[in-house]
């Protein structure tokens, strides 16, 4: 049998460490991306680091929220500035090993939890365990932790005998221990972190996207109820947000819109420059030996993912991550961008096309053509009945390919999923073929509508006559629309089943009259 050779070795073809396309955040634990060399963008003279820095500056701790879109780099920009609070500035800031993720499901008491264990779990890693626990306060809400974790979430680490951190979604539930007293632990913990040696704390609290879509009404409780919370001396709540979180939920919550930094930090996407410069630094930065590597592919295909996603970087960094592993040959070489276009296209279609209907899949890639769109839109383009553009739209949605965008008045705005955005230029081989299937399906529909229609009409027909009648027999109905006997067997039936009609039998004879309110 012929050898066989298997061996991660896929980047280290192309001259790199490991992957240069990774979508995760850039945080200051990376050996070989610092966030220092690889941030782009957001650096100290751009206005965003400046409005948060200045927010940063005043002593005494805050409130600020970071808007922007998903994936243009959110977590980047606020991982960037821990970075440099706590290792660079003269009044350092402790900050927490990852962002703390709020969920709907977070009462007070959960939210002060998880808090003070994500504080907690980086306390462990920093120091002995040893000197942890001869403060009293740590070794406290240390104990209560060791109790009450929730081992439902995946431990991060075991390190310690405590785990030795928090992964971005796990949670801390502290059943028994009362608000107030949870709310005094982590006063204290604020002081005692104080006492290492740091002017502050500084909290990154995200995921308010996935909270403010669940349920705003929730969401505008929520911030009400942890309102005192967030007025602890010298903390600094930092909280992320997808755009128009600050205008939706803080603005309209008149108690808390007072206690936060006058505006949201609008976090734009990067340009393509930026975008280029960002993906050459990773090359360099993961490069096996100094400035020796072999593109994966043209800067020219990374532009033309630049334009398809609106620059939003994780986005582009998923669209490489997919492809790449389907066009890497044995011997590493640049894909051309023409080459590279082709196969995302495939890819996407590949995975798309087969769970969807004829007139499914024509209807996603007229979808991709447009901004957004409506029901209604649709419904005129295809000459459908809103109620099957509504079937089809929530298919498309169950599968994540649309997403509602927004809506105003009565207007329900959908747009194509950042995954089924590569269909938009997208040529099918064999669209004959499907413009038959499709014209057979929509004549199909509309030839069922008729009939909807028609049937609608003849049994309101009915119900009319036998008003002015006041009771008759089939074969009078028959008679007067001129249809066969079995056809007003079944319209009487019907009618009798939605509660218009009552029946009255006389030996063998029927007799039909409108049913009394």
């Amino acid at each position: 049998m012929n050898e066989i050779y298997v061996g991660q070795d896929l980047w280290e073809k192309y001259g790199f460490h490991t992957n240069p396309f990774d979508t995760n955040p850039l945080t200051a634990e990376s050996s070989f991306l610092p966030i220092a060399e690889a941030m782009v963008g957001r650096g100290s003279d751009t206005k965003e680091s400046q409005i948060l820095t200045n927010f940063l500056r005043n002593r005494g701790g805050g409130r600020i929220l970071i808007e922007g879109n998903i994936g243009v780099g959110k977590t980047t920009f606020i991982n960037y500035h821990r970075y440099l609070w706590e290792h660079y500035s003269r009044d350092r800031l402790f900050t927490t090993n990852r962002e703390i993720s709020v969920t709907s499901r977070w009462q007070i008491s959960q939210f002060l939890g998880n808090i003070l264990a994500s504080l907690l779990s980086k306390l462990l890693s920093q120091f002995k365990e040893e000197k942890i626990l001869k403060n009293s306060i740590f070794k406290e809400v240390l104990a209560f932790s060791r109790v009450f974790y929730n081992y439902n979430y995946t431990i991060e680490a075991s390190a310690l005998g405590f785990g030795g951190g928090f992964g971005k979604s796990e949670q801390i539930n502290v059943p028994n221990i009362s608000e107030s007293q949870l709310l005094e632990y982590f006063s204290l913990m604020v002081l005692e972190i104080k006492k290492l040696g740091y002017a502050g704390l500084f909290l990154h609290l995200d995921n308010l996207e996935l909270l403010n879509r669940e349920d705003l009404r929730r969401t505008h409780t929520f911030f009400e109820e942890i309102r005192d919370i967030l007025q602890v001396t010298d903390v600094y709540f930092v909280f992320v947000a997808k755009r128009g979180f600050f205008r939706e939920v803080i603005s309209p919550l008149e108690r808390v819109r007072s206690i936060f930094f006058g505006r949201p930090v609008v976090v734009n996407a990067l340009t393509k420059e930026q975008v280029l410069d960002a993906v050459h630094r990773r090359y360099h930065l993961l490069s096996i030996t100094k400035d020796k590597f072999i593109a994966p592919v043209e800067d020219s295909f990374i532009e033309y993912l630049h334009d398809l996603y609106g620059g939003r970087l994780r986005y582009i960094m998923d669209a490489l991550n997919m492809l790449l592993p389907e066009i890497a040959t044995k011997r590493a070489e640049t894909i051309s961008t023409e080459q590279a276009q082709k196969k995302l296209k495939n890819l996407v279609a590949e995975q798309t096309r087969e769970h969807l209907t004829p007139l499914e899949w024509n209807l996603l890639l007229f979808c991709c053509q447009q901004e957004n769109f409506t029901n209604g839109y649709l419904s005129n383009h295809f000459s459908l009945p809103t109620s099957n553009i509504s079937r089809i739209l929530n298919r498309l949605s169950d599968l994540d390919m649309i997403y509602l965008d927004q809506k105003e008045g009565k207007n329900i705005y959908y747009r194509v999923s950042e995954f089924a955005k590569p269909l938009k230029d997208w040529k099918d081989d064999v669209m004959g073929k499907n413009d038959t299937t499709i014209s057979r399906e929509i004549d199909s529909t509309n030839k069922t509508r008729q009939l909807q229609n028609s049937r609608k009409q003849r049994l309101n027909r009915i119900i009319r006559f036998i008003q002015e009648r006041g009771e008759i027999q089939q074969k009078d109905c028959a008679e007067f629309l001129k249809i066969s006997l079995a056809t007003v067997s079944r319209d009487m039936k019907e009618l009798i089943y939605l509660g218009n009609i009552v029946c009255r039998e006389d030996g063998k004879q029927k007799y039909y009259r409108i049913k009394n309110p």
